[in-house]
């Protein structure tokens, strides 16, 4: 892809995404998240690998679905009451179908069947790209409507991401599509709080991007796709394994790190409105997702992998890309609990 043509994609993908955050107008709106589809797909396919292709034909039709279905939604408000702000969603019927399409571009359960595939079969920062940025078009929709959306469509599709998030993380080896089940379960955090408190929501979503991105770009550098490869990335350098470590134990949410802000404060406004019942039963899912957390962060820095004294180690001492805003990304993804207070 030269340069010009990347540059092209890459300021559509951006001004799409600011466009949708600041639109008023469901049209408006509409179109730029199909224009940010159909400038994300070139990119997924970019490896020219049969694996790309079905990734980005996944990504493509997923997307399109899930457009129409917005589209349905904002004409029906519309022939009930005249307006197309996205703000005055006031039917019912209207409402629902637009959470729910907005679910699916968040690929939330049970609308995340497509999440682990489209992110296995594109290259690392595109995968990184779809589990950060893409996530924030939907959202922005999601938190100005929140005040119509049904609290209980929420719950119950927060607390089934979690526990798919889990379950479906527990049996992977390939890294990217582990991370993937790992953001369909910070999909379901984000989605329990968006009626009640959109401000920790937008807080949550904020410090997953935060962890997420350092995790990615260790990962790019040290060209680690599987766990066994994690337990030859000391032979790159052990400072970016035990910061590694320490990065995947803050998404996990452990609490001596920033991972655990955005839980405390969700579960303590879970608790002020009573739902104790969803609380629990969120706490409980998320240790299906802190279990293979607890495995990637042993078998990088706990433990070697079972190899033959012939098999070739992967001694790199060059990474691939600068290590400043990895670093200044990786302090700020596990220090930042102490202003927990402030916010």
């Amino acid at each position: 892809m030269n340069l010009m043509t990347w540059l092209m994609i890459s300021l559509s993908i951006t001004l799409s995404t600011i466009l949708v955050t600041t639109s008023t107008h469901w049209l408006m709106a509409w179109a730029c998240l199909e224009i940010n589809t159909l400038s994300m797909t070139p990119m997924i396919s970019k490896p020219h690998h049969p694996r790309a292709t079905e990734a980005a034909t996944k990504y493509f039709l997923t997307q399109t679905l899930a457009s129409m279905a917005m589209l349905l939604a904002a004409t029906m408000n519309a022939l009930n009451t005249s307006h197309w702000e996205i703000t005055l969603m006031l039917d019912q019927t209207s409402t629902t179908i637009m959470t729910l399409a907005l679910m699916m571009k968040m690929a939330a359960a049970p609308f995340h069947f497509w999440l682990p595939e489209v992110t296995q079969g594109t290259t690392t920062l595109t995968g990184l790209t779809i589990l950060t940025w893409q996530k924030l078009a939907p959202m922005s929709l999601l938190i100005m409507i929140s005040d119509k959306t049904n609290q209980t469509i929420l719950l119950t599709t927060a607390i089934l991401s979690i526990t798919l998030g889990g379950l479906g993380g527990l049996n992977q080896t390939q890294l990217r599509k582990l991370l993937a089940f790992s953001s369909i379960a910070h999909t379901g955090w984000v989605l329990s709080t968006l009626t009640i408190a959109p401000n920790i929501s937008t807080l949550t979503l904020s410090i997953y991007i935060l962890t997420t991105i350092p995790i990615f770009i260790m990962l790019h550098s040290t060209s680690s796709s599987t766990i066994k490869d994690l337990g030859t990335m000391w032979t790159t350098t052990p400072q970016l394994t035990s910061a590694l470590t320490l990065s995947i134990l803050s998404l996990g949410g452990l609490p001596p790190l920033t991972g655990f802000m955005p839980k405390w404060l969700i579960l303590n406004k879970m608790m002020f409105f009573n739902l104790t019942m969803e609380a629990t039963l969120m706490a409980i899912m998320s240790l299906l997702s802190l279990y293979f957390y607890l495995r990637l962060t042993y078998i990088s820095s706990m433990t070697l992998t079972p190899h033959t004294n012939t098999m070739t180690m992967k001694w790199r001492t060059n990474p691939k890309t600068k290590p400043l805003m990895a670093s200044t990304l990786m302090i700020m993804s596990m220090l930042m609990l102490p202003m927990t207070p402030s916010l």
